[in-house]
């Protein structure tokens, strides 16, 4: 019995999820102050220093805790600074990662050597255990290039998105 409620809990939590709502202020032509959650029905004169709120709701959380943030809709500086900090995080990464390939180069190529210079199956052994360790930090250097591929194209695109908005 207490195994079934153990498992109706587990359920509860794993499914309890976070809602998330963002709406816009503004206030028309004729003082009336409209509330949207679309940020295209927002008047194009009102939108430049417009301020977002978004309302956050868990499953999980009482409604006395509920609470409104003030989130202001980044400005074309903010985004070409987001975008600098991306690429240099992008960079960074980058070059990290060309330095852990070349550091597993080297470890591969020494263990190869050992390998062949081993006296003893034992060191032998011991060479190739280490090279299977360099494969398994190859797999996971491969999935760190993968995830850093998807980021270098998403900057891209927020890249293009704001080239096109210069233009």
């Amino acid at each position: 019995m207490n195994l079934i409620k153990l498992f109706i809990c587990l359920i509860i939590i794993f499914f309890s999820t976070t809602v998330s709502a963002e709406f816009y202020k503004y206030v028309d032509e004729n003082g009336n102050t409209h509330f949207t959650d679309d940020f295209n029905k927002v008047p194009e004169d009102q939108r430049a220093g417009l301020k977002g709120y978004e309302e956050s709701d868990s499953d999980t959380d009482n409604v006395e805790k509920k609470a409104v943030k003030e989130k202001k809709v980044p400005n074309d500086n903010e985004n070409i600074k987001n975008l600098e900090k991306f690429y240099d995080r992008l960079n960074n990464t980058r070059l990290q990662l060309v330095e852990e390939h070349e550091e597993i180069k080297k470890e591969r190529e020494q263990n190869i050597e050992d390998r062949k210079n081993a006296e003893t199956t034992e060191d032998a052994w011991k060479a190739n255990q280490r090279i299977k360790k360099l494969n398994k930090r190859q797999e996971e250097l491969k999935k760190k290039f993968e995830a850093y591929e998807a980021e270098r194209k998403e900057y891209n695109k927020k890249l293009e998105k704001a080239e096109a908005k210069e233009e």
